[in-house]
């Protein structure tokens, strides 16, 4: 994208900056709350940018697609020249993470209304510039030109223009569709290494405004171990008992990181101190497709504010509302702000197909509860899924990349679009996974958490 030609500035902003900083600075604003550290940069960043230290200078960015696909940035910089007169520098690159690496032209010799003439170009590159951002509303930009009086140097901005109606976590969940249906896929994770006998799966699984990605594994020696996708190192987990495992969600949530790294289209390891242990090899997610399963359940959506399981001072009550799991239990269902209770356990296999492994899931924070149980090595197909002897759904697998089998139903309360509608306790009671009529797992599940 060299041909700055067809970038058009529709807005005078500069004039604006320190009247909008003005007005946030008193909380008359209403725009997106701050992100967790290790933002990832996406639409939302789109916007007013001021430089906070510096007298009626900015930037409008634009994070847009091309025709081809490629994600990338476009970004106008209304500054001032040696002779104090307004100057616009324009920019376009990638966006990397959380940062943008532009080229910058600038425009000369054109007159108002100038006829366009695709022949030629009045842009000239002039330097470059690196936006980095710690937040949603905050980051730094590093800039180097040929220009006199702004040769290099770097400087704080901050958003104070944002698009309408937009709300950024910093994760990847802000880039999905508005129209966007609940999809999952998988990935087996196979030994890279002589004398590694363990194994394990990748799962990515989105819903609109809503996106988890999670590493598990099995059999490996107990010690520390770092996730890399790609090049990149994205967290460190401990395997216990042959088994760990690292979980990301975007918005983030208690226990869970947040995903602010795109895992689809790259290769998945598993790294101990000297290597990697477990690998994807040459499989990798799609990006963009979520058509290996998609599981047609859950319509429903729901809202978190609706429930509250923090727990309340003197009441020992959860303050959950409506018909989930917070409207039916007391004493058990609260957990204390920022803390976060997960109990997994396995299902056992009663021979019916010697293969079949499961897990059954608990997840509980102050705002929601999320049961869920997943099941590999069967044939696919449709796994009635029995909680305390009645049948509360059904688990459908998909085949991953390497022909294992894999499927996952997941039950919430407060229900969002995409899964079911967590309306009973698992607690103690008898969990059940059936073909036909034959039970071919199952396990009693704890009742203290």
């Amino acid at each position: 994208m060299r041909n700055i030609n067809g970038f058009l500035v529709g807005i005078l902003i500069s004039s604006l900056a320190s009247v909008s900083s003005g007005l946030l600075a008193h909380g008359s604003g209403t725009g997106p709350s701050d992100s967790p550290e290790g933002v990832i940069v996406t639409r939302h960043f789109s916007g007013l940018w001021e430089q906070s230290e510096h007298q009626n200078q900015g930037f409008t960015l634009h994070v847009v697609h091309q025709y081809s696909g490629e994600r990338t940035a476009v970004a106008f910089w209304f500054t001032f020249g040696e002779d104090k007169e307004p100057m616009w520098l324009m920019g376009q690159g990638p966006v990397i993470d959380n940062r943008i690496e532009l080229d910058l032209y600038r425009v000369s010799d054109v007159d108002f209304l100038q006829q366009k003439n695709p022949d030629l170009s009045f842009a000239e590159i002039v330097g470059s510039a690196l936006m980095e951002f710690d937040s949603c509303q905050a980051g730094t930009v590093t800039y180097n030109t040929e220009l006199p009086g702004m040769v290099e140097g770097t400087f704080p901005i901050e958003q104070f223009g944002w698009i309408l109606n937009t709300h950024c976590s910093g994760g990847m969940s802000d880039d999905m569709p508005v129209d966007a249906v609940h999809g999952q896929q998988g990935l087996a994770l196979l030994s890279a290494r002589d004398g590694i006998y363990g194994s394990g799966h990748a799962r990515f699984e989105s819903y609109p405004n809503h996106v988890e990605f999670e590493v598990e594994t099995e059999g490996l020696p107990d010690g520390e171990y770092r996730l890399f996708i790609g090049i990149h190192d994205r967290g460190g987990f401990s395997v216990q008992d042959g088994h760990g495992g690292i979980k990301f969600s975007s918005p983030s949530e208690d226990g869970h990181m947040l995903l602010n790294f795109e895992p689809r289209g790259q290769r998945i390891e598993i790294h101990d101190n000297t290597g990697a242990v477990l690998s994807s090899f040459e499989n990798m997610m799609e990006e963009d497709d979520h058509s290996q399963y998609r599981s047609g359940h859950g319509s429903g959506h729901g809202h978190d504010d609706d429930h509250d399981y923090a727990c309340v001072e003197d009441s020992g009550m959860g303050g959950g509302h409506g018909g989930g799991m917070g409207g039916h239990h007391g004493g058990d269902d609260c957990v204390e702000e920022g803390d976060f209770i997960e109990v997994e356990v396995d299902l056992e296999n009663l021979g019916v197909l010697v293969e079949a492994e499961g897990e059954a899931e608990w997840e509980m924070n102050s705002h929601r509860i999320k049961f869920s149980v997943e099941i590999e090595d069967v044939p696919v197909g449709d796994y009635p899924l029995h909680v305390g002897g009645s049948k509360v759904g059904v688990i459908r697998t998909f085949a991953m990349h390497n022909g294992d089998v894999f499927g996952r139903i997941s039950f919430r309360d407060p229900e969002v679009y995409g899964m079911e509608h967590l309306d009973f306790d698992p607690r103690g009671q008898k969990i059940e996974v059936l073909q036909g009529a034959s039970v071919i797992l199952e396990v009693d599940f704890p009742a203290e958490q």
